[in-house]
């Protein structure tokens, strides 16, 4: 018992030590089914992320209390990494195959009508539906997360072929709209990863871009929004293809890539000066 009291106490100790690292702090409480000891490992494990979230769940209620940087992930983020390990929760439905591979001791019993219920509700696939309803699942995602993001910078591309920095300004600004907008609990974990290591730069690239009247300075933030979108792309595909697109001139002859909804070649760093010059080099 005395063993018990102390594990008790080191791991709240260590839950409140990750819990003081975390910026933009929000905490909140989730339904997540599991029986034991072991259950509260994984769950926790798969939760938690330094600096960003911090899981403490107790088995006799099984209900979490979380806390995450709301600027970095999601309640939503956090309880499907918890599903994906094999525990149903208030949000996602755990794969079957994943859930039947647990401890004896940690198969908790489900309540599969509920369950599916809510995830059909919600728009989340059960593991044995996944097949038949994948596409729909992506283009939900798509549509409520990532699609705006694609759809305002190719409009500041095409501003800036235009050589118009009003415009250009404009759609960056929605762009930086759209970027702070993002469900990032309704992305594939593809797609969450790859958003965590560039929305942040996008984010600063596209609130430069906003804030700038000079087409020439524009044109060079422009570089490194295209860069990070196409690592973005490559991984969350657009609901319709893009082509990566790259001129040897730009950037003081260094040569600078952008993303088009056109394979014909239209170039936002010089526009009607030499707007086609460049190639197409990918098509995603």
């Amino acid at each position: 018992m005395k063993k018990l009291t102390i594990y008790i106490f080191i791991s709240v100790l260590g839950i409140g030590a990750l819990q003081a690292q975390i910026k933009n702090q929000e905490t909140i409480t989730a339904s997540i089914k599991g029986n034991c000891g072991m259950c509260k490992k994984t769950i926790e494990k798969a939760g938690n992320e330094k600096n960003i979230s911090a899981v403490n769940w107790d088995a006799d209620s099984q209900t979490a209390s979380i806390s995450f940087d709301k600027t970095k992930t999601s309640k939503e983020a956090i309880l499907k990494k918890i599903a994906q390990v094999g525990y149903d929760n208030e949000s996602f439905r755990a794969p079957d195959d994943v859930y039947a591979k647990l401890h004896e001791c940690c198969l908790y019993d489900r309540d599969h009508e509920t369950a599916v219920a809510k995830e059909d509700h919600a728009g989340h696939i059960a593991k044995n539906d996944h097949a038949a309803h994948s596409s729909h699942q992506m283009n939900n995602s798509k549509e409520t997360s990532l699609n705006s993001v694609y759809g305002h910078y190719l409009g500041l591309k095409d501003a800036l072929v235009a050589s118009n920095a009003n415009t250009a300004a404009s759609h960056a600004k929605e762009l930086s709209k759209a970027i702070q907008q993002v469900d990032m609990g309704k992305l594939e974990k593809s797609e969450h990863d790859a958003w965590m290591k560039v929305y942040k730069s996008l984010e600063k690239d596209a609130s430069a871009i906003a804030a700038e009247k000079s087409i020439d300075k524009q044109r060079i933030n422009f570089i490194n929004l295209s860069n990070n979108l196409y690592s973005l792309a490559k991984v969350a595909k657009a609901d319709k293809p893009l082509y990566w697109q790259f001129c040897p001139m730009a950037n003081n002859n260094k040569g600078a890539f952008w993303l088009s909804s056109e394979q014909e070649i239209k170039n936002p760093y010089f526009g009607s000066k030499m707007l086609t010059c460049g190639s197409v080099k990918e098509k995603i």
